[in-house]
């Protein structure tokens, strides 16, 4: 029997209660101070995922912030499930015709939650659905089958040691553009890839060594590299490690991407390749907890060469006019040319900045300027020195931590995708505070400076946030979800501030 998702889900939210801001939270009784949640309570957690240890993890929910007694929730209408004959289930309009396509449109993702022995904790479910004269918008199992579990997971099986994967982390999108498979990270230390009924790449995987426990993971923009937290038993020391990703439209048959392997550059995410590059000390951090990183391009238009919107499978980077479109042409803007991650730590009551221009540098230097750099990028393959090299056989890439800043019990991360010396990075804490962060030069292609990282502003939003999140094309507002006050909140941000909306 599955442990019911409402009760039991760590990572979806499936019921909210209504919005509040700080002006509003009733009085609370407190949570366990500072120094009880320290880094040997991060170190015993981080290697405990019993659905009791996932929670603990997650930290303090609504029942430790308020007396327990019966309290009733407004109910939030949803139109009532139709099912013609023969056909699938939905909510409003109808009645379903499979003759009528109409608009297809369809959103699918990963659900990950803890289950009880002999199921496996990853379902594949459409999460919103426009077809046939019908509109859903309850998640239900996706038309094609491989709901329960996620069809990858056969792969994931096969990969990992001794055949169990173990419990799954967390898993991370780019944000930046299309973006059609995710990349997942399980307690095992195996990293692979998901996607839907429409777009599946070759299933890659990557297997951690036993010494490195892996904690979070975020994707960039345009899925170029993962970024995944790990803290290692042999140094006691919590790192970064960059996974450079590779999505390769000859393998996969799939029109709208680079019809040849070029890991590292943007892409749409349907992977056929990932390359461990290495990993970054984080000063200070020995129990990272979260993670989000990001590139200085957020997607846009491709130009073709006809002079209309494109599409990646007319380029062929062996041609130098293809080369030179990316470099200096009308798609120059297409990759980024800096970025910058953030590693926040519960346990040990920091956050640090690492530069990632030497990343994306680099990238545009072997792929968009000469053929003797093209051609260094044709030996692709596990070697250190091979392409993409890693970072013990070429150091100037590997990115810098530019600087480690003091905040209390960090719970969640996000960077903007975009915005120049506009950009901002925000952290929230347990207490509900979020703080706002300029980055200065980490979001362009001027020297990154620890002068220029600072806390500017703060919003008080609902308590112990878990998650903070994109607003779909929205250049101004993220979401906030409140473990705490069982809360979703829309923030709204300018270089000057935020406010709950």
């Amino acid at each position: 029997m599955l442990v019911p998702l409402i009760a039991r889900c760590f990572f979806i939210v499936i019921a909210i209660a209504p919005l509040c801001s700080a002006q509003t939270l009733p009085t609370t009784k407190p949570v366990p101070p500072l120094a009880k949640v320290d880094r040997a309570t991060g170190l015993r957690l981080i290697h405990d995922f019993t659905t009791e240890g996932m929670d603990r993890r997650l930290g303090p929910d609504y029942s430790a912030y308020r007396r327990p007694k019966p309290e009733k929730f407004p109910e939030i209408y949803l139109a009532p499930p139709k099912q013609d004959h023969g056909g699938r289930r939905y909510q409003i309009g109808g009645p379903w015709n499979p003759q009528v396509a109409g608009d297809f449109s369809s959103t699918q993702g990963q659900i990950l939650y803890a289950a009880d022995a002999g199921f496996f904790p990853v379902d594949r479910v459409t999460i919103i659905e426009w077809t046939s004269g019908c509109w859903t918008e309850s998640p239900e199992p996706p038309w094609h089958g491989g709901f329960r579990p996620e069809p990858t997971s056969a792969v994931w099986k096969q990969s990992a040691p001794g055949g169990n994967p173990g419990m799954p982390i967390a898993m991370a999108r780019g944000m930046g553009g299309w973006s059609n498979c995710g990349v997942i990270l399980f307690s095992s230390g195996l990293v692979g890839t998901a996607g839907t009924v429409t777009a599946r790449g070759s299933d890659p995987t990557f297997q951690f060594p036993p010494n490195k426990m892996p904690t979070a993971v975020s994707v960039t923009n345009r899925s170029e590299f993962a970024l995944i937290t790990v803290y290692d038993s042999d140094t006691k020391k919590g790192q970064v490690a960059v996974l450079a990703l590779e999505s390769n439209g000859k393998k996969t048959n799939f029109g709208h991407e680079w019809q040849d392997a070029y890991p590292g550059l943007p892409n749409v995410a349907l992977f056929t390749g990932m390359k461990l590059l290495g990993y970054v000390d984080l000063p200070g951090i020995v129990v990272p907890t979260g993670v989000c990183a990001v590139g200085n391009r957020e997607g846009g238009r491709l130009n073709g060469k006809d002079g209309n919107a494109g599409m990646l499978r007319e380029y062929d980077l062996a041609k130098q006019p293809d080369r030179d479109t990316f470099n200096k042409g009308n798609n120059s803007q297409y990759s980024s040319t800096a970025g910058f991650a953030v590693v926040i730590s519960k346990y040990d009551n920091k956050a640090a900045f690492i530069d990632l221009q030497p990343l994306f540098e680099r990238v545009r230097e072997m792929y968009f300027t000469t053929e003797a750099n093209f051609q260094k990028t044709r030996d692709i393959g596990p070697g250190p020195k091979q392409w993409p090299a890693t970072f013990e056989a070429d150091p100037k890439w590997k990115p810098p931590v530019v600087k480690t800043v003091d905040v209390v019990q960090p719970t969640a991360v996000l960077a903007t995708l975009s915005g120049a010396d506009k950009a901002r990075a925000f952290i929230a804490s347990v207490d509900g505070k979020i703080g706002l962060y300029t980055v200065g030069g980490l979001a362009t292609d001027a020297p990154a400076s620890p002068k220029e990282i600072e806390r500017v502003a703060e919003v008080q939003a609902g308590r112990n946030s878990t998650c903070l999140a994109y607003q779909k094309f929205s250049q101004d507002t993220f979401i906030s979800v409140s473990r705490g006050d069982r809360a979703i909140e829309w923030i709204k941000y300018s270089p000057q501030g935020a406010q709950v909306v």
